[in-house]
């Protein structure tokens, strides 16, 4: 039992904060009036603290949610109702810096602390030394056997949960806490599957969720979205990494979609992310349609098929991608475009060509990033190999995140990447430039999919102009986008007008991204700024060895029934292994249960490597086939352990030097 914090006396109620971290927010996706009015402060409530506080039984436990994005930033000063006895941060990468200081200011005051999400996941030994407790991966699971441990005084300081929980019964996420706020986002936010079948290289979602999707009953969604309706959301965004990743439950869920709309005087905008492929299913298309999808996010990410093909986003190249994009576009469905430039296959002339792409495809909603190699991706794996990591963390005041990049370019400088970057968004996010995307726009969506909008027939331009602060080119670009609109397709006159307001929003973002673009690159070419290679490979930690030596039968026989070519196995176990340990870094004290499900993940990816197939469509042997095979090496005669051992700490080594 931790004596600084005994477990409750039977009967205590037991407060709990559960926090979302401030950070600003680059992208605000808000729309329409509201926007214009500054209502709106976030995009969506926080589903991860609701899901977490819908596990928390209500006998016992007070459960308050708090977004300091909305509810403030918290501080010393900051005065609650009632004192809590734990506070729990969530979050990703970039609020690591918050959310440790969160959990220093409620240790502080005595108060437990945890943290758990995304960024903790990817890297949980950097908050151990902060937090009293650290959750690692989804907590269906590990957050009932807290609560109980808690109760019984034997708290541990990680869990770590192991299976990827089903949704079949999923217990609904609670807002209780936090209904007064709701009218402060855009967006209700509800989450229908976890996992995605794809392997983008700068991706990492298939480590926190699994690449085969889980789906949740489409009447509990249903539920959920009646709640979402309640709180007087118009807009709701379904938080998946791929909605399409299953087309027979997203089309089932769809179907539902536009029977609930049907009912309703004023139909509800839905909103999520998918994959350009849905443009090859003509039946998808006309579903999202008429459920009133009217704007989706879709990683577009390269106008270059080298560069899609070296990040292995293989899936952009089903079919030429401006068609695709198009006939997206043509069913009235808006995309909001994710694009990087500074990928390996990219050389200065990237910055036209995708500016150039980018106004022939007529995507209303852009948003540019340099490539950045975020911790433990397969990306960071490999230009950690090559020694193109960058550690920027003695420097401050950096900026916004787009402002800057971990990363050494491979066919330009990254003086180029900068400055090339900075004329990219200039060009972009002009009121001309958007003016031709969304009058591009309009025009391939004339003949959409008409839903009864029951809003204004005409919008004043003088008056939006006004209310957004705007100048002359806000001016001329509204009013051509509104004439365009009411002369070609007048029934998105207000979805028109509304992405002049979103678009006034990103504009903002930029005008706060290029000054720090600017003394970015300045502070990098007077040498002011500190780049160190990033280290993370270490010595082989003294555990691995005899850990290896238990656990290698069942990990060899995987990969060696796998590989088309068994006797690359040897090869392809040092990847593997290299591979965890970059992940798992200097925490490392000795295999455990946890780690069986990462492993596995990088046997499967590898092996899919070695056989020359996308992960995508790898179907790795069954465990029943696993189990059954016959006539592999005898490990131990052949010393494979030693070998292992020797060829991992030398691609360790190979990857601290970047050789």
């Amino acid at each position: 039992m931790d004596p600084q914090h005994p477990e409750p006396e039977s009967g205590e109620i037991k407060n709990i904060l559960l926090i979302s971290p401030f950070a600003k927010n680059e992208s605000l996706w808000v729309t329409g009036e509201e926007s214009a009015a500054c209502k709106v402060l976030n995009n969506f409530p926080p589903l991860g603290l609701a899901t977490v506080a819908g596990l928390t039984p209500r006998e016992g436990y007070r459960v308050q949610l708090w977004d300091e994005v909305v509810h403030g930033v918290i501080t010393p000063e900051t005065e609650f109702d009632q004192p809590f006895d734990l506070a729990a941060v969530t979050g990703y990468a970039m609020h690591r810096k918050r959310a440790l200081e969160l959990c220093e200011l409620f240790k502080a005051q005595g108060v437990l602390t945890a943290v758990g999400g995304p960024g903790v996941s990817g890297e949980p030994k950097a908050y151990a030394g902060t937090a009293d407790i650290v959750f690692v991966g989804e907590v269906e699971c590990s957050w009932p056997r807290f609560l109980e441990d808690w109760r019984t005084g034997e708290v541990q300081h990680e869990y770590h949960q192991i299976d990827k929980p089903s949704l079949e019964d999923s217990l609904p996420p609670r807002w209780d806490s936090m209904v007064a706020q709701m009218q402060h986002y855009g967006m209700g936010a509800i989450q229908t599957t976890r996992g995605c079948p794809y392997d983008c290289e700068f991706c990492d979602v298939i480590y926190l969720f699994g690449r085969r999707q889980r789906h949740k009953p489409i009447n509990l969604v249903i539920e959920e979205l009646e709640e979402m309706i309640s709180f007087g959301f118009e807009w709701v965004f379904f938080c998946d990494d791929e909605f399409g990743g299953d087309p027979k439950y997203a089309k089932a869920l769809l179907r539902r979609l536009i029977e609930v709309n049907a009912g309703l005087e004023k139909k509800i905008r839905f909103s999520t992310q998918m994959c350009i492929t849905a443009a090859g299913d003509p039946e998808f298309c006309q579903l999202l349609a008429e459920a009133n999808f009217d704007m989706v996010f879709v990683g577009i990410e390269s106008a270059s098929t080298k560069a899609l093909k070296g990040a292995n986003k293989l899936q952009n190249l089903r079919g030429d991608l401006l068609d695709s994009i198009h006939t997206l576009l043509s069913h009235g469905i808006g995309i909001r475009s994710g694009m990087i430039v500074g990928f390996d296959e990219d050389d200065t002339g990237i910055f036209d060509t995708t500016f150039e792409f980018l106004q022939k495809a007529c995507l209303p909603s852009v948003g540019i990033y340099m490539l950045s190699a975020p911790l433990g991706t397969r990306l960071w794996m490999r230009l950690m190999h090559e020694g193109r990591v960058l550690s920027l963390a003695k420097n401050k005041d950096l900026g916004p995140a787009r402002a800057l990049t971990n990363i050494i370019p491979k066919g330009m400088t990254r003086m180029e990447l900068y400055r090339g970057y900075a004329g990219l968004l200039e060009r972009v996010y002009s009121w001309e430039s958007f003016a031709d995307r969304i009058c591009g726009f309009l025009t391939l969506a004339r003949d959409s999919f008409r839903h009864e909008d029951g809003g204004e027939s005409c919008v004043e331009v003088e008056a939006l102009v006004e209310r957004l602060e705007g100048g002359a080119d806000l001016r001329a670009a509204a009013e051509r986008i509104l004439s365009h609109a009411e002369a070609t397709a007048p029934h998105l006159l207000l979805r028109a007008r509304d992405l002049i307001v979103q678009h006034a929003r990103f504009v903002e973002s930029i005008q706060a991204t290029l000054p720090a673009l600017a003394r970015n690159i300045e502070r990098e070419e007077a040498g002011e700024m500190i780049l160190e290679p990033f280290e993370r490979a270490m010595p082989l930690p003294q555990d691995f060895k005899v850990g290896l030596g238990k656990i290698l039968p069942g990990v060899h026989k995987r990969v060696y029934v796998n590989l088309e070519r068994p006797e690359q196995a040897p090869k392809a176990l040092t990847d593997v292994f290299g591979e965890f340990l970059l992940r798992v870094g200097e925490g490392f004290r000795g295999f455990e249960d946890h780690h069986a499900t990462l492993i596995e993940e990088l046997c499967d990816r590898t092996c899919a490597e070695y056989n020359g197939v996308a992960a995508v469509h790898f179907e790795p042997a069954s465990e029943a086939d696993i189990a059954a095979a016959t006539d592999l090496p005898n490990i131990k005669r052949t010393r494979l352990v030693d070998d292992l051992f020797k060829s991992v700490f030398q691609k360790l080594s190979a990857t601290r030097q970047g050789a």
